[in-house]
C-alpha cells in the first residue's frame, strides 16, 4: 500500500485548517504537512518540488492551494512530472493516478482557452464603448493643442527638431512624430 502524504494550507481563505487536517486523516494521510496558500500556488509546488518520485499527495480540496484553472493545470503538470501522484479528497476528478487524469488536463487547458477568450471579449468591448464615448487610449501626449499648434509654427519658422524638442523638454522623435502627424499646409 502506497502512503500518501497530506498537505494543508494553513492561510487557506476557504476551509479552516484543523478541518483539512481532519479530511485528510480521514481519508488515510498519516503524515500531513503545513504550507502556506497562495494564489497562484507557489508554496505548493516548492511543497512538490521536495518530494520523491512516486510521492502520493493528497489534498482537502484544490481551492485550498490554488485559486485558477492555469494555476491548477501547472501544478498538475508539475506534480506529474514529478513522477508524483496529486490526489484531492473532496474533488474526485482531481487524481492523477487516474487515466482520466489526461482527460482532466484537456478539459482544464480547454477552460482556460475559454477564460482568455472571455476576458479578452470583455476588454474588446469596454475598450470600444470607452473609444465611442469619446476617451482616449494610451498615455496622455505631453503638449497641449496649442503648443501642438506651436511646434508646427516653429519647424515652419526653420528651427530644428533639437531646439523645438529642447524648448518643450520632450524626446526629438516625440516631435518627429507630432510633426507626421500634423497636416501640412500647402
Amino acid at each position: 500500500m502506497i502512503m500518501s502524504i497530506g498537505y494543508v494550507s494553513a492561510d487557506c481563505p476557504f476551509v479552516k485548517q484543523d478541518e483539512q487536517k481532519k479530511i485528510l486523516e480521514e481519508s488515510g494521510c498519516q503524515v500531513i504537512f503545513t504550507g502556506s496558500f497562495s494564489k497562484n500556488g507557489s508554496s505548493f509546488l516548492q511543497f512538490v518540488a521536495r518530494q520523491k518520485v512516486g510521492t502520493h499527495i493528497a489534498v482537502a480540496q484544490m481551492d485550498c492551494i490554488v485559486s485558477s484553472w492555469r494555476h491548477l493545470r501547472d501544478i498538475i503538470l508539475q506534480v506529474q512530472n514529478q513522477n508524483c501522484a496529486l490526489i484531492s479528497v473532496k474533488e474526485p476528478w482531481v487524481n492523477t493516478r487516474a487515466e482520466r487524469s489526461t482527460l482532466m488536463l484537456e478539459i482544464l487547458d480547454g477552460l482556460e482557452e475559454l477564460e482568455k477568450r472571455f476576458i479578452r471579449q470583455r476588454m474588446s468591448t469596454g475598450r470600444h464603448k470607452a473609444m465611442s464615448a469619446g476617451c482616449r487610449m494610451g498615455r496622455p501626449c505631453k503638449l497641449t493643442q496649442l503648443q501642438h499648434e506651436a511646434v508646427a509654427q516653429a519647424r515652419a519658422r526653420g528651427h530644428t527638431l533639437r531646439e523645438i524638442a529642447k524648448e518643450y523638454n520632450v524626446s526629438i522623435s516625440m516631435i518627429s512624430r507630432l510633426l507626421k502627424k500634423i497636416p501640412r499646409k500647402s
